[in-house]
């Protein structure tokens, strides 16, 4: 397994692996990814296996306590970000007993603890809070508004937190 820098002309095969993870009513378009890309390449990346695309993560610098939208096609990074959101991670489901997304949160973690972040965060949708919590997410009580703009991720949606440095 190798993990590399996401790029443009990899997003035909992260819209493959999000069909094959998520329900219809999480499914973002190619423009909205490029968007991200756009904004902030340096925390993206893919997990390659036999010169396959088999998963990634997409991870902005952003604001603790507020999160993106789900498929817009234009984001800007905020002037002032205090954490990395990882906004969405996404494994093929035959590449998931090899370790996949603990290397890409991994690459992740590496980067972050690099430009000196201290802090992830995330929203868990379809019942990820679980893997998250085994990697040292924990829960994070929202307020009302938040809890409004947690909506268009679903009712189980639930933002979680953890430090970089956590083991």
């Amino acid at each position: 397994m190798k993990i590399r820098r996401l790029s443009q002309p990899d997003l035909p095969e992260v819209l493959r692996i999000q069909r094959e993870c998520y329900s219809q009513d999480f499914l973002e378009s190619a423009d909205s990814f490029s968007a991200k890309l756009s904004a902030y390449p340096d925390f993206c990346y893919k997990a390659v296996q036999s010169e396959s695309v088999v998963g990634y993560v997409v991870a902005l610098p952003w604001v603790f306590g507020e999160i993106l939208d789900l498929d817009r096609v234009e984001y800007s990074i905020p002037s002032d970000p205090d954490s990395l959101c990882i906004h969405d991670m996404a494994v093929s489901p035959n590449a998931r007993k090899a370790g996949t997304a603990k290397q890409l949160l991994d690459a992740v973690l590496d980067t972050a603890k690099q430009r000196g972040y201290e802090r992830l965060f995330l929203v868990a949708i379809q019942g990820a809070s679980s893997y998250w919590k085994r990697n040292g997410f924990e829960v994070v009580d929202v307020d009302e508004s938040l809890k409004r703009d947690l909506s268009m991720y679903g009712e189980e949606a639930t933002y979680m937190t953890r430090a970089v440095e956590e083991v």
